[in-house]
């Protein structure tokens, strides 16, 4: 019962998120009659999970071979910067936040945003409901949880706004909720689609039962007014100028939202 709602909980929250380009009908789509196929990678930011649905729904239900394309997803780890893959050649199409795609820029990286699937942020902070946290300004005097790696500027510019960033301890937090529920840190990074239904999974041990919404606040960098712009499709600017490599992207996106309808369509299947 327990994963049956997890379920629920993150693929819904993923679907909020996703871009209004997903909307209309199937008309357009490929016949999958091809005379070739098209060998593509995709990189992950991170591992398999409701963040990339509409990617493996393409892949399961053959949207993509549907446009003659043969897709290889490439699943993501701490130490995977999908940036890296595609300046490496080891990916031709890259998954990104665009802050960290536009750090890596700066740097020298020729990448191109060729698709903005999610039109909100997902991250949010979540402390207990006790601990009396409904701001970011209540994160003065608070030890406050964040992955690092460019997961965290959204959180920067909350606290810049709110002119507290110089009286808050920083925490290098790790990629779940122990911290938090062990009490070690008073609010913690979480994206909607991923730790807080973690929180929501894990006993309080107060009751035997599961935690509440009620117990917790939420703080959304959407409602605060430093949202990002998260998950976008990003190519080498080289591999997209080369001849007939536009097709293949225009190909590769066109299945890619279809599984993105189809999750909105039919969501039980996709869950």
């Amino acid at each position: 019962m327990r994963d049956i709602r997890n379920r629920l909980l993150v693929a819904m929250a993923v679907l909020a998120l996703v871009a209004a380009a997903c909307g209309g009908d199937d008309e357009g789509l490929g016949t999958g009659d091809c005379d070739e196929v098209d060998e593509v990678r995709v990189q992950l930011q991170w591992v398999a999970q409701a963040q990339f649905a509409g990617y493996f729904v393409a892949n399961d239900l053959g949207f993509y071979a549907d446009e003659c394309l043969d897709v290889e997803i490439l699943e993501g780890a701490v130490d995977i910067v999908p940036q890296q893959v595609l300046a490496t050649g080891g990916a031709e199409f890259g998954l990104a936040w665009v802050p960290k795609a536009l750090v890596s820029r700066e740097a020298g990286a020729d990448i191109v945003n060729i698709a903005q699937v999610f039109e909100r942020s997902g991250t949010l902070m979540v402390s207990f409901a006790d601990q009396g946290i409904t701001s970011v300004a209540d994160f003065a005097g608070r030890n406050v949880g964040n992955w690092g790696f460019g997961n965290e500027y959204e959180l920067t510019a909350a606290m810049e706004q709110a002119g507290v960033r110089g009286q808050v301890t920083d925490v290098a937090q790790s990629f779940d909720m122990l911290a938090l529920l062990n009490g070690e840190i008073d609010a913690a990074e979480a994206m909607i689609y991923n730790e807080y239904a973690q929180v929501l999974e894990a006993e309080n041990p107060e009751t035997g039962e599961l935690y509440q919404p009620g117990d917790f606040n939420v703080i959304d960098f959407n409602d605060v007014g430093t949202a990002m712009l998260q998950d976008a499709v990003w190519v080498n600017a080289d591999w997209i100028a080369e001849d007939g490599n536009e097709d293949i992207a225009e190909r590769f996106l066109k299945a890619t939202f279809r599984g993105w309808i189809h999750c909105l369509d039919e969501f039980d299947e996709c869950v």
